[in-house]
């Protein structure tokens, strides 16, 4: 029988719209605790990057949107998005 057990991965994360200002860039390389789940990984980027938590936005895994109680075992990539508007 196997465990899952946490370990720190670079992870590329990526801000987009209004999370630049908040964050200062476009693109980091974090070290995050996988497997998590989203929640979780929510939090771990929050931490590094105080005024997120203010804001609402989605979370993409390598390019798949995912829900907050997903688990992640690992990722290579995550995206903040804003809501985006149209017309």
């Amino acid at each position: 029988m196997t465990t899952s057990r946490n370990s720190v991965h670079p992870v590329v994360v990526r801000y987009f719209g209004p999370l630049l200002d908040v964050t200062g860039t476009a693109e980091e390389t974090l070290e995050l605790a996988l497997p998590a789940r989203v929640n979780d990984i929510e939090r771990q980027i929050q931490r590094s990057r105080p005024g997120l938590e203010l804001h609402r936005y989605r979370i993409a895994v390598d390019e798949a949107f995912r829900d907050g109680g997903d688990s992640i075992e690992q990722a290579r990539e995550i995206a903040l998005l804003p809501a985006f508007s149209g017309g």
